[in-house]
């Protein structure tokens, strides 16, 4: 007996499949308090100053951090001032993070991925401030096809474009932002002010390559710039150039290994169109980091083990001028200044129970005056406000240790009464 049959067409509509790095309740079960972390995509759906999305101006809308105001460069984070904000891009120190006197942030959105920004309960890997981290991530590059991005704004244009690379083993980014205020002001400026220079850049760059299933490297760097003035003038900048080794050692240890360096200047120029180059007044100051960090993951049962160290040699150069009149030029200033910071740390994040998690940290912190330079002794028993005069001279060679302050810290959190009676639900 043959039978044939007809099958019809049915559609139906299934409900939507969300994957999300996070859990749905991550607010309440994760332990980090006091954390807040942005994604680009919320970033730009903040309302913003001119139309321009801005990282700075976007997380002083968030709880416990304010303005500094306007025309004033940084934020500060329940009470604490601006330099005691330790301000990351990729692991390198970001020492002035404004561009235009503070209405707009160094950070190009185009080129971040994401922003963190811890305002208490700091873990024990990071060090050197104590008001708030704000960690900035870079975009890796679109790894599966080419992508360009942009815009025309009323302040800036902006320009980005990323791109696999070897096969789809690596990829990159390259971003760039311009102000043209003083281009467009030009037409409207009297004779003496002709040529007057205000505006701001800034270059971002990242690349990674995979060696292999356990080997990745990446490659980021920031440059940027803001000049203003006319005859006089000043500008100033900064400089970070971050790598990055990720090595996997098994299921249980990993290893991410950062070198950076990071170099801000400022710098104030009497004849910022170089019309007397006979006569003529400039000032220069610098911040120069070199650092090595290693820092290991080691997830064992019921816990999760950070530790590893950091070494940074800091460069300061405290001012520098130059003067010129009628040809004759002298040079003066503070000699530079030089030290070495070195840190040891572990945390760990431990489940006791279903119900209750606990995170604590130790960090030893070393921080060495270094040659170099000259240590002075002064006169002790002089009245008050009489000048005291220099009595032991000690000269001190490169890399010698004049001074060193060493401190030691514990960090042992634990999750709120809220938390924890919400997980007993």
């Amino acid at each position: 007996m043959r039978l044939d049959l007809e099958m019809k067409q049915e559609g139906k509509e299934l409900q939507e499949v969300v994957v999300s790095t996070t859990r749905e309740d991550d607010n309440v079960k994760n332990i980090e308090m006091s954390v807040n972390k942005i994604d680009v995509k919320t970033l730009k759906r903040i309302p913003a100053l001119l139309g321009e999305v801005d990282v700075i101006r976007s997380i002083q809308l968030l709880p416990g951090v304010s303005t500094v105001g306007e025309g004033a460069t940084g934020f500060n984070v329940r009470g604490g001032s601006i330099d005691q904000n330790l301000v990351l891009l990729d692991e390198a120190p970001v020492y002035n993070s404004s561009h235009l006197f503070g209405f707009f942030s160094v950070f190009n959105p185009d080129a971040v991925k994401d922003v963190k920004l811890i305002k208490g309960g700091i873990p024990a890997n990071y060090g050197g401030r104590i008001a708030s981290i704000l960690d900035v991530r870079l975009k890796e590059g679109n790894a599966k096809k080419p992508e360009l991005n942009g815009g025309i704004g009323l302040i800036f244009s902006r320009l980005s474009y990323e791109r696999p690379l070897f096969k789809g083993k690596g990829s990159f980014i390259v971003a760039a932002r311009r102000s043209y205020a003083d281009i467009l002001a030009q037409p409207f400026l009297s004779s003496d002010l002709k040529g007057a220079k205000f505006y701001f850049y800034d270059l971002t760059a990242k690349g990674n390559y995979r060696i292999n299933d356990k080997n990745t490297v990446f490659l980021s760097g920031y440059l940027g710039r803001d000049v203003f003035g006319s005859d006089f003038g000043f500008n100033w900048g900064n400089t970070t150039l971050s790598a990055r080794w990720n090595h996997v050692f098994s299921d249980r240890l990993f290893l991410n290994t950062t070198a950076y360096y990071s170099n801000y200047d400022y710098s104030l120029n009497t004849d910022l169109k170089q019309k007397t180059p006979n006569d003529y007044f400039r000032t220069d100051s610098r911040i120069v980091d070199y650092s090595l960090k290693p820092d290991f993951s080691l997830f064992l049962g019921k816990n999760t083990i950070t530790f590893g160290g950091q070494a940074i040699i800091h460069d300061f150069q405290p001012g520098t001028a130059t003067a010129a009149s009628s040809g004759n030029v002298r040079s003066f200033g503070i000699a530079n200044k030089h030290a070495f910071e070195a840190a040891l740390y572990v945390g760990n994040e431990q489940q006791l129970t279903t119900k209750l998690q606990l995170q604590y940290g130790l960090r030893y912190s070393l921080f060495n005056y270094v040659g170099p330079g000259e240590a002075y002794t002064f006169q002790t028993d002089v009245p008050f406000g009489t000048r005291r005069e220099v009595v032991t001279t000690v000269d001190y060679k490169g890399g010698m240790s004049s001074k060193h302050m060493a401190i030691g810290s514990l960090v042992l959190r634990q999750n709120m009464i809220s938390r924890i009676i919400a997980h007993l639900n």
